[in-house]
């Protein structure tokens, strides 16, 4: 599992994503009845968050393999495939259904979430577009709102039950009474683009220091790779790179 996290605000959007790879195993002795399921951090290098042709990011979080191999590198082929060295450019709407019919089409359909985003220019004004994409589901969803100025908020996926609790109320039960602790929503529709980039790093940085603590699997981890996108332009904030140690 994986925790990504995609802000949008009117300045631009930010796609963010852990680096942790996990593996499910099982452990038992020859024989045995009882078989503990293991889920063991294989790799802190692994790439979640893509920047494809026409300034449009792709974020993915669920299944990290495809029959034993990195789904990295089936999205690094996709993006080869579908969306570079087009006669014409590939627009950020078109890209949900591609990235549905290409995983749908494998041998393996995987238990898989993307993030998809960039801006598509409509009636001479540069549109933002957001999206979700369930593989297993065979569903897409536009997650901010369309308009000529758009809405500003959030979309995360994956491991987000602690950052859940973080950004929801939360009651205390004394006997069959629930109280409520003091809530302060986050004004999401207040954000700069600095603070989207802010809180996105907050939320999966937040979630590996709470669950380095927690009796769990360590399922986000690693370096966080943080993706900017403008109407016209993309740029890594933070990004890991290939280097030798």
């Amino acid at each position: 599992m994986s925790l990504i996290v995609t802000m949008f605000v009117r300045e631009g959007m930010v796609m963010s994503s852990d680096s942790r790879l996990t593996l499910n195993s099982n452990q038992g002795q020859p024989g045995a009845q009882i078989v503990q399921q293991l889920a063991v951090s294989q790799s802190d290098t692994n790439n979640k968050t893509f920047l494809a042709p026409n300034n449009i990011g792709i974020s993915t979080c669920g299944a990290a393999d495809i029959n034993g191999v990195p789904i990295a590198g089936f999205i690094e082929s996709f993006i080869a495939e579908n969306l570079q060295g087009q006669p014409t450019a590939i627009e950020v709407d078109q890209v949900p259904t591609l990235l549905l019919n290409y995983f749908r089409a494998l041998p393996v359909s995987p238990a898989t979430i993307f993030h998809v985003g960039g801006y598509k220019k409509e009636q001479e004004k540069f549109i933002q577009h957001v999206y979700v994409v369930d593989i297993q589901a065979a569903s897409i969803t536009r997650v901010n709102l369309p308009g000529v100025f758009g809405e500003q908020g959030a979309a995360w996926n994956g491991e987000t039950d602690i950052l859940t609790r973080l950004v929801n109320p939360v009651f205390l039960k004394n006997g069959e009474i629930y109280q409520q602790l003091s809530t302060y929503s986050i004004p999401f529709q207040f954000f700069t683009l600095q603070d989207a980039i802010d809180f996105s790093v907050y939320a999966i940085a937040t979630t590996i220091d709470s669950m380095r603590f927690m009796p769990r699997a360590k399922t986000v981890g690693g370096p966080i790779d943080v993706l900017v996108i403008k109407p016209q332009s993309a740029e890594w904030i933070q990004k890991k790179n290939l280097h030798v140690e």
